[in-house]
């Protein structure tokens, strides 16, 4: 008669894990190690939540959105200050990315067009009015821009990482840039050529 093998009333140890710089511990010591971090709408940047999940400089979590998980020793990731397609074609970047705010600078600049081409032929005084209403909008327009990238990442980080929003976001910065010279050669073609040509009220 062949022996029977026992069975060990104790259960398996553990399968451990090895992480990248080559220590060995478990997979529950993984998962104990790994810290979250989440966007900030009031610091606009990417925060390492506290134990409670709220921002590191007192801002409640409610302030914090998303959550990506870093291991232990693995630096706070953080997204491009400044986005060049929402500055230069707000009104088809912000609608595309779900701020719908980013249509609103397309009536502004046709109105802007217009007090630059009335102001052109007029009186110093009126230059300078135009010439600070054209300072204001491209202010408001930078703020947009500042905000753009934090905003959008909070939309989509549940379904897209940080790699593939900041790479998509350079290929609309690539788009945006030949965009944005055709479209300011066009009005100054129309204001030089086709607007003095036109009867007026």
């Amino acid at each position: 008669m062949g022996c029977l093998a026992e069975t060990p009333d104790t259960p398996p140890a553990e399968t451990p894990a090895v992480d990248d710089r080559g220590a060995v511990g478990t997979l529950e010591d993984a998962r104990l190690h790994l810290r979250s971090v989440g966007y900030c709408v009031l610091c606009d940047a990417l925060v390492e939540r506290g134990p409670d999940g709220a921002c590191p400089v007192g801002h409640q979590k409610e302030a914090v959105s998303g959550r990506i998980l870093l291991v232990e020793g693995e630096p706070v990731p953080s997204l491009p200050r400044f986005n060049w397609a929402a500055f230069l074609l707000p009104f088809v970047w912000g609608p595309a990315h779900g701020m719908l705010a980013g249509l609103f600078f397309l009536p502004i600049w046709i109105f802007v067009d217009g007090i630059v081409r009335s102001a052109a032929g007029g009186a110093p005084l009126a230059r300078v009015g135009a010439a600070a209403v054209v300072i204001a909008t491209l202010a408001f327009q930078y703020f947009f821009a500042r905000r753009a990238n934090g905003v959008a990442f909070r939309r989509v980080m549940g379904r897209v990482d940080l790699d593939e929003f900041v790479r998509r976001q350079r290929v609309w910065t690539a788009v945006a840039i030949p965009a944005a010279i055709a479209l300011v050669a066009w009005a100054v073609w129309f204001d030089t050529t086709v607007a003095p040509t036109l009867p007026r009220a």
